[in-house]
């Protein structure tokens, strides 16, 4: 009879037998004969194996078999007996040994196994990664409006922010947005509103339209219009034309006229300057003032 456990193959095996049972709960019924049987499944089946062991490896399967039982883990398990059940392993519930006297290397050995069974998986184990995924979400979520809430405070620190963390411009409604830059704007010079605007350019330029479009709607873009007349706008340079709206090509052309009644107003400024300095012959400044020729 071949009998294998583990990586220990048992030959010297006696006697074999196993124990199988199935679990009954009895309902008796009031006031009528009989009862009925409720049937919760079979119970674990139980082997029992009396054997020797011999020869020169006697001593170190005992060991094996001693240090499995010691830690309760499962064993494969493989007998004629058992073919054709759903056996495939055992856990040693009970192990004893007794050396033969007058045999140096004999052993007789009583196990009795249980068959093992993986329990249940968890009924919300199926959903662990799901819920895993939603509270990664819900906390990227919480962190994002944090930090779109921070930003309408504090339109200045858009920049700083966007690049800490670009998902922001995805929390960011660009019509509120608008309203923050419109109602902070005498605080925010040509430089902060520069870094804000290239900043979301960079990232998204359908987002700068977005947000030209909302600075509109707050009547914004006058106040805009005069702190860039000083410093330029340079941010309007790096977009792509083609992605332009209407509006902020609106801008760009009006913040060029700026530009460009500026120089005009500086080159008049220099050149009035330029005409008090000069230096007349006294019969031209005596024409110029209305005097005798």
């Amino acid at each position: 009879m071949s009998v294998r456990i583990g990586k220990i193959e048992l030959t010297g095996v006696q006697d074999l037998h196993t124990e199988e049972a199935r679990t009954l709960v009895e309902q008796r019924v009031p006031e009528q004969q009989g009862s009925v049987f409720q049937d919760l499944g079979r119970e674990p089946v139980t082997i029992v194996i009396d054997g020797l062991l011999f020869g020169s490896d006697a001593l170190s399967s005992l060991e094996t078999l001693r240090q499995a039982h010691a830690k309760a883990e499962p064993q494969s398990f493989a007998a004629d007996l058992v073919v054709g059940t759903d056996l495939t392993e055992v856990v040693i519930e009970d192990f004893r040994v007794r050396q033969l006297a007058g045999y140096r290397d004999r052993f007789r050995f009583s196990l009795r196994l249980r068959e093992h069974i993986e329990p249940p998986q968890a009924s919300d184990a199926a959903m662990a990664d799901v819920n895993a995924g939603v509270a990664t979400d819900a906390a990227a979520w919480g962190d994002g409006s944090l930090a779109a809430a921070g930003v309408l405070q504090d339109p200045a620190s858009l920049a700083a922010a966007l690049s800490a963390n670009p998902a922001l411009l995805d929390s960011l409604d660009m019509d509120a947005l608008g309203d923050a830059v419109a109602n902070n704007l005498d605080s925010l010079d040509a430089g902060q509103l520069d870094g804000m605007l290239n900043s979301i350019a960079a990232a998204d330029p359908s987002k700068a339209g977005g947000l030209f479009s909302a600075l509109g709607k707050a009547g914004a873009l006058g106040g805009m219009l005069a702190k860039y007349a000083q410093e330029g706008a340079a941010f309007l340079k790096q977009l792509d034309p083609s992605k332009l709206s209407s509006l902020m090509k609106a801008f760009s052309g009006g913040l060029e006229f700026l530009n460009q009644l500026k120089k005009v107003a500086d080159a008049a400024s220099h050149l009035a300057g330029d005409i008090a300095h000069l230096q007349l012959p006294p019969e031209i400044e005596r024409i110029v003032k209305g005097g005798p020729k």
